[in-house]
């Protein structure tokens, strides 16, 4: 009797150990190139888990394929999705992309963006897409981009093909080559802002590896432009008092830059770190990111070269805490962070010989920013709040302030989930900001708020209101303010 009371105990004790547990919510995160992340996982391991798994890639590839009848969401796909929005303020937005279609071609897209805030201003981006899958692994994304603007004594036309290719890892001599990737772009640009022309076209290649050496690590970014080649270098290795140190040898040509790269890490608590870093890297500026910015801006006047910005300085003290989402806690993350960064050759808005935009200008800026941003709240609201203080000077001009850089940000947010509604409260502040011309530019207090409604699990309808308070919002002085605006959109996946 004895025996057999111990032998059901002891199956009911196996059988308690068997049952799937949730462990908590918990990230670590910091300035290394590989990052830690501690996620909430069911086990045992279940196939009916992996498409939502956000980690699914890194299972072992051992484990047993699942059986047809398994799969049971998949019979009728999803590919189709759709996304487009509308603005009172004369702008409409779209995007339509074809995902899945076979083992090779794994989506194919296009988008739009029309623009027209004021009656003589104009402006139409368009591009396609498209990203496949070669047979030995490599992924490929391709775009097609054309952007046209009119207004003001401008006309502007730029047109791009990108050719993209990116795999996590090759073998080269019998040594790891990791974050393959290579970029090739064809471009022409044509511009006529009042007496002043621009017609151009030229190509990047770009590339980017590391080659994996017994303790050391060899990595190169190369990037040969028309306009301005860099080439950034480095040798990288682990030592006793940090996690990582390096030499970044850096050239774009007129700047020769050798610099130290290091990370320093301490794990205070399972959720809490404290780091230290210099991670030198460079910008690629291209002009389709300065017309998706600023759309109405002179460029380049002849014989001038868009350059591209060295970050030599790069250095953070960071502490970051991140406690579970449990009854007891209601402090979801906290980051503290100062980050002193020196920034060669980045791109500015200055005075064009047209008066009514902006041109463009490399200056060197050097820049100090404390922030801190916290995140409250469990379940179906949530409260994240962000302050920065922000000291940007421009080194090779008599140390006056950056323009359109803000001293003091204040980012408030209040989030609402209960599907299928959901909802966003935001209340944003920027306070002592000057222009080009060192002149002071209004206070600017944004408040926005939207709502959005769920049908089923692909469809999805928002509204949302910006800028309530009319405050005055410019990328560059004399462009049109962002004003008041309701936004309509739809999400529509089939």
């Amino acid at each position: 009797m004895r025996s057999t009371l111990l032998l059901i105990l002891l199956s009911f004790a196996i059988q308690i150990a068997a049952q799937i547990h949730v462990l908590p919510d918990l990230e670590v995160t910091g300035e290394s190139q590989v990052k830690i992340y501690l996620y909430k996982k069911a086990l045992p391991y279940t196939h009916d888990s992996l498409p939502g798994d956000s980690i699914s890639a890194f299972l072992p590839t051992s484990l047993p394929s699942p059986q047809v009848g398994e799969i049971t969401l998949l019979k009728n796909p999803v590919r189709h999705y759709f996304h487009a929005e509308a603005k009172s303020r004369m702008a409409l937005d779209a995007e339509y992309r074809y995902i899945g279609i076979n083992a090779q071609i794994r989506s194919l897209g296009a988008g739009m963006s029309l623009s027209s805030p004021k009656g003589n201003l104009i402006s139409n981006h368009f591009q396609a897409r498209g990203n496949f899958l070669t047979l030995s692994g490599e992924d490929i994304a391709t775009f097609l981009k054309y952007y046209n603007s009119d207004g003001k004594n401008l006309n502007s036309e730029y047109g791009s093909a990108e050719l993209y290719a990116y795999k996590d890892q090759y073998k080269a001599f019998g040594y790891d080559v990791d974050r393959v990737s290579t970029g090739f772009t064809v471009y022409g640009i044509k511009q006529n802002n009042m007496s002043q022309g621009l017609d151009t076209w030229g190509m990047d290649l770009n590339h980017q590896s590391t080659f994996r050496f017994p303790d050391v690590d060899w990595g190169n970014r190369i990037l040969l432009s028309t306009d301005n080649s860099v080439w950034q270098s480095y040798i990288e290795t682990p030592v006793n008092f940090l996690e990582k140190a390096s030499l970044h040898i850096m050239f774009d040509g007129e700047n020769f830059l050798p610099v130290p790269g290091f990370v320093w890490r301490y794990i205070t608590d399972i959720d809490q770190q404290f780091s230290v870093s210099n991670n030198p890297i460079f910008v690629r500026n291209t002009y389709d990111s300065l017309l998706e910015k600023y759309r109405w801006v002179g460029l380049k006047s002849k014989g001038n070269k868009l350059k591209h910005t060295l970050i030599p300085i790069n250095i953070s003290f960071r502490l970051e805490d991140f406690q579970p989402t449990t009854q007891e806690s209601f402090l979801r993350t906290f980051m503290l962070e100062n980050r002193t960064q020196l920034a060669v050759q980045e791109l500015n808005p200055v005075t064009s010989i047209n008066p009514e935009l902006p041109g463009i200008a490399a200056t060197d800026v050097f820049s100090n920013n404390s922030t801190i941003s916290a995140s409250f709240g469990q379940g179906t609201i949530v409260f994240d709040q962000t302050l920065s203080l922000n000291l940007a000077y421009l080194s090779d001009q008599n140390w006056i302030r950056a323009p359109y850089q803000p001293l003091l940000a204040a980012e408030s947010q209040i989030t609402y989930e209960s599907y299928p509604y959901g909802g966003e409260l935001g209340l944003n502040q920027y306070l002592f900001t000057v222009d080009h011309m060192q002149r002071d530019l209004p206070e600017v207090v944004d408040l926005s708020l939207e709502g959005r409604y769920d049908f089923g699990r692909y469809d999805q309808i928002y509204l949302r209101l910006e800028n309530i308070l009319g405050a005055s919002i410019r990328p560059y002085r004399t462009l049109p303010n962002q004003g008041f605006s309701i936004t309509a959109g739809i999400y529509h996946r089939f």
